[in-house]
């Protein structure tokens, strides 16, 4: 037997004593017990105070920063069960989720967390659909921005036609197509 095998195995006969002294400290004929009160005393008899103390303070510094939104849910997942008194209600949950997301998304999931219909899980979706969204657009500007920054760079060097050695001061050719494709505005129906 490995390690871990080893080690496994006589956790779970420690865990297996555990929970037959848990059952017969219940009181004859009590109405079976519910998971949450299992994993309360679980929780109480083998995880210490301390470290259900760091966790809080791990909870409440919670950040995205560089993670996706998805790993910063799973962490806020992970963490809120230590705060479940500090968050008794939906819009808690929701509030504070929105509280550690990333500059990117916060302002919209903010707007729409305000929303009563908005629970933790439609959050998460919004979140992350807003931030693909956002990442998206940022990519495609930078894109544009790239290609017209090459394109001014080509004119400075003489590779395209310039205004002053009598070249078209009109608009660019991408704007027009932008124009020309663009349906026609209620003024040009007139």
């Amino acid at each position: 037997m490995g390690g871990v095998e080893l080690a496994s195995y006589h956790l779970k006969w420690v865990a297996y004593s555990w929970f037959e002294m848990w059952e017969d400290s219940r009181d004859e004929g009590s109405p079976p017990a519910k998971w949450s009160e299992y994993t309360d005393s679980f929780t109480d008899h083998f995880f210490p105070t301390e470290t259900k103390a760091a966790r809080v303070v791990e909870f409440e510094s919670l950040k995205q920063g560089s993670k996706s939104v998805w790993e910063y849910h799973l962490e806020f997942v992970r963490l809120s069960k230590y705060v479940v008194h500090m968050m008794p209600i939906m819009k808690a949950r929701v509030r504070r989720f929105v509280l550690g997301l990333s500059p990117l998304v916060i302002n919209e999931a903010a707007t729409t967390g305000l929303n009563f219909d908005m629970n933790y899980v439609n959050m998460v979706a919004f979140a992350q659909a807003t931030k693909a969204r956002k990442l998206k657009h940022r990519m495609e500007r930078e894109g544009s921005s790239r290609a017209q920054s090459a394109g001014n760079l080509g004119d400075s060097f003489g590779g395209g036609r310039s205004a002053f050695r009598g070249g078209s001061s009109g608009p660019s050719q991408s704007y027009a197509q932008s124009l020309a494709s663009a349906p026609p505005s209620r003024h040009s129906q007139q």
